[in-house]
């Protein structure tokens, strides 16, 4: 949500984000999605799920991003980027199903964002004159080499291996698949959700459960797509979690089902992490996203997740505002 425009993804750098999940990208690019589609009153409900624009928009915005934090780090915007900001990564997020991700659409235009070379030469005329002087820039082609792997909730585990085979093998990039909360299993989801952090409210569809990725298969494909991932000199990895899909009990939103993130989403996935840490080992890289604020996010990072990235508590007041307070306290920390 917050990585779609490319005022978006520069506001998140100016508020300290260095490594930005740029908003899933689909073969569809004609959605009508439902006003509102987005509830973060205090848990967070939403029933949209890629992105807003066409894809030849989407790259558009996302070049743009990148080059505009290029300008501000050449301007030493903020005092001491040019030297002191670090290195930005935007990594790619595709989905949700093989045909779609394979279409010459999604693959011409995940090439592109690996050599982005005549999107920002359009770009480069459209610098004002008053900023001529940064038309010269030597601007990075390769805005990202990396993919998060978003599919659609119930897909068949045989897919999901053969779309990362396909990352790994045909595109050669590095690649990260995104976990359902769904992995823990409905027993023990109920459980939290009810007995111990009491959103009695909140119910879970058992059809939910059983079409989605289970975890004996989740530790057997993370395993086989590691082998070739080592033998194609790139990373494979696993993000935790997505949305978990819930019956919709309010009336906010039109649709039966919606998807749930923040506060509880954030102790299921930390249950689920554990569960599947002690299956697979401390190797795998995990990047972990549900429910991150400023209170959680310094126990996120001692666990070793790589990236941690938050969403629905940029929603709340102060929006990007929020993002400094994090830096804050780790220093302090």
């Amino acid at each position: 949500m917050q990585s779609q425009l490319a005022q978006n993804i520069v506001l998140s750098w100016l508020a300290g984000s260095r490594i930005i999940e740029l908003k899933t990208v689909q073969v569809n690019d004609e959605l009508k999605i439902p006003r509102p589609c987005i509830d973060a009153t205090n848990v967070g409900y939403n029933v949209e799920w890629s992105q807003e624009l066409k894809l030849s928009q989407s790259i558009e915005e996302y070049v743009a991003g990148s080059m505009l934090i290029e300008i501000l780090r050449q301007a030493d915007i903020p005092a001491g980027s040019k030297t002191f900001a670090g290195d930005t990564i935007y990594d790619m997020s595709v989905g949700y199903d093989l045909a779609g991700i394979r279409s010459p659409q999604v693959r011409d235009w995940m090439e592109k964002m690996r050599d982005a070379s005549d999107i920002i030469e359009k770009l480069r005329a459209q610098i004002p004159p008053e900023f001529a002087h940064f038309r010269d820039i030597n601007f990075n082609p390769r805005i990202s080499n990396s993919i998060t792997l978003s599919t659609f909730h119930g897909c068949p585990a045989n897919e999901i291996e053969r779309i990362v085979e396909f990352l790994l093998d045909e595109l050669n990039i590095h690649t990260i698949i995104k976990m359902n909360p769904t992995l823990l299993g409905k027993e023990t989801v109920e459980y939290l959700l009810y007995d111990v952090l009491g959103y009695h409210e909140v119910k879970v569809t058992k059809e939910a459960f059983d079409k989605d990725l289970q975890f004996d298969q989740a530790l057997d494909i993370c395993h086989r797509l590691g082998v070739l991932a080592a033998r194609k000199g790139k990373k494979l990895g696993v993000k935790f979690s997505n949305t978990l899909v819930i019956r919709n009990h309010r009336s906010f939103f039109s649709d039966q089902d919606m998807y749930l993130s923040g506060a509880p989403l954030h102790v299921i996935t930390l249950n689920l992490l554990k569960k599947f840490r002690e299956a697979v080992g401390p190797d795998l890289p995990i990047s972990f996203s549900a429910g991150v604020e400023q209170a959680n996010f310094p126990d996120c990072v001692s666990q070793g997740f790589v990236p941690v990235t938050t969403c629905t508590d940029l929603l709340r007041p102060g929006g990007y505002g929020r993002l400094p307070g994090v830096r804050i306290i780790l220093m302090i920390l």
